[in-house]
């Protein structure tokens, strides 16, 4: 194993708060099919993406371990569960379509430091989502007519809430026509010798596979805080909304292209 793979650094590695990839991850997802606004949301993006306005939101529930952590499975079921809500867009950069999620929320700090690392603008926040049991009445398994919601707050502001209803299955998500993932990691300079620089980078899924894929109606409230503008987006249109499982696992993230502070400034 990579011992210092994040800090903090010891000989073992054990302390480090995110260890090193490959990493698995089972996901349950809330999510919904919009279109806001072109101008508002062009707003929350750098000088070198743009976007036509069309988006994705979710909330999900993960759970997710490195090679190197499995016991972490039931030693400490804390550091292997997490919640997650994100707002994406479908962006353009040198005319190439990419998903770019502006706003990602999670509720551990380390799936915020993994986030980083691969470029992901996480912050903490409470997240929370209707939860499934097999043996529960009306709640024991996706079907028509189930209603699922959940929420994102932060501080003293929600961020989003969605409710869906299902209606039917489907076989695909139309997230697959965003094109690959697309981060940004900023590294601001510290010194006069220095340049800020940006990296956008790509995450690579390996390996992907999908449970059952639900489709039906979304209800989308949309709010904001002092530090998270989601308040600038103009909800124009909600397609759907969808209910689905997922595992994939992650290797690699590769570097699309670095670009100075100077070189932004100057598009």
């Amino acid at each position: 194993m990579q011992s210092d793979f994040t800090l903090p650094p010891t000989k073992s590695g054990r302390s480090q708060i995110v260890f090193p990839p490959p990493w698995h991850y089972g996901v349950t997802y809330i999510s919904a099919h919009v279109k806001f606004e072109k101008e508002s949301a062009n707003q929350l993006l750098p000088n070198f993406l743009t976007t036509d306005g069309e988006g994705w939101i979710y909330i999900a529930e993960f759970i997710s371990t490195s090679d190197y952590n499995w016991d972490y499975m039931y030693q400490d079921p804390d550091l292997v569960q997490y919640m997650e809500g994100a707002i994406g867009l479908k962006v353009n950069f040198e005319d190439k379509n990419y998903l770019y999620f502006p706003f990602m929320w999670v509720d551990k700090d380390w799936a915020l430091i993994r986030g980083w690392i691969d470029g992901y603008p996480k912050k903490i926040a409470k997240i929370t989502m209707t939860k499934l049991h097999p043996l529960l009445p009306k709640y024991n398994k996706p079907q028509q007519g189930t209603k699922l919601g959940g929420y994102v707050t932060r501080g003293g502001g929600i961020m989003l809430r969605l409710q869906i209803q299902l209606k039917e299955k489907t076989e695909s998500l139309p997230i697959k026509n965003f094109g690959p993932f697309l981060n940004i990691r900023r590294y601001p300079t510290r010194g006069d010798e220095e340049e800020d620089l940006y990296e956008i980078t790509s995450r690579i899924r390996e390996t992907s596979n999908y449970g059952e894929i639900w489709k039906g109606e979304a209800n989308i409230e949309l709010g904001g805080y002092v530090n998270d503008e989601v308040n600038i987006l103009k909800l124009e249109e909600t397609y759907a909304g969808y209910y689905y499982t997922l595992y994939f696992k992650v290797t690699n993230t590769n570097l699309v292209k670095k670009l100075t502070l100077k070189e932004i400034i100057s598009k």
